[in-house]
């Protein structure tokens, strides 16, 4: 009898500047203490895909609606297939900063059908969970453009973001588990601790 065991896939997802990508890593550290094995990636990838992405922050207008989506989707395959895939087969938790939740609410709200979009994600595996981090948008710009220092890009604009947030909101799947982003990072460090304990107790 096979004694390996399937990871845990746990997707972080919410507009920008609600501090998912931090509160990923205060969960990877907490899983590592506990013994557990953890891998942390992110969408877009560092991949030929992903770097094509990267660069529509600056300028989006390049592409159509549905190349972009082809780009998302070409490297979400290329990740599911290399990285996803290998490490939840290893039995590995996997901690992913975005998934195809944000293809969905993103996309969705520059003008694609959601229920399309889901469709063509149909290749990615499920999450066991996704976090959804929400904080109002003015919250989110400021951290980007005063705590960070950082410029708005194409994607972070802030009457977009208000369509994205939108998308979010009527995002209604049994995995979705939604986290009020506003408060402290203690605070949410501890929501997504309760969140994920129910999982835990399945390894």
């Amino acid at each position: 009898m096979s004694t390996a065991r399937k990871g845990l896939l746990i997707v972080f997802e919410g507009t920008d500047g609600t501090g998912k990508s931090t509160q990923l890593q205060l969960l990877a550290e907490a899983l590592q203490k506990k013994g557990l094995p953890v891998l942390t990636t992110r969408e877009p990838t560092e991949g030929k895909y992903g770097q094509k992405i990267r660069k529509l922050y600056s300028n989006r207008d390049t592409v159509s609606l549905e190349e972009e989506l082809d780009l998302f989707i070409a490297d979400r395959k290329e990740h599911v297939d290399t990285v996803l895939m290998k490490a939840l087969t290893e039995g590995k938790v996997v901690l992913c900063d975005r998934y195809f939740l944000s293809t969905v609410a993103y996309q969705g709200a520059a003008g694609l059908d959601p229920a399309y979009i889901l469709a063509r994600n149909d290749f990615a595996p499920t999450p066991d969970l996704a976090l959804l981090f929400y904080a109002p948008i003015q919250t989110g710009v400021q951290r980007i453009t005063e705590s960070r220092g950082e410029q708005l890009n194409d994607f972070e604009e802030e009457i977009y973001l208000q369509k994205v947030a939108a998308q979010f909101k009527q995002l209604e799947l049994p995995y979705i588990r939604r986290i009020d982003a506003s408060g402290s990072i203690d605070v949410i460090h501890h929501h997504v601790l309760e969140m994920i304990q129910p999982l835990l107790e399945m390894l």
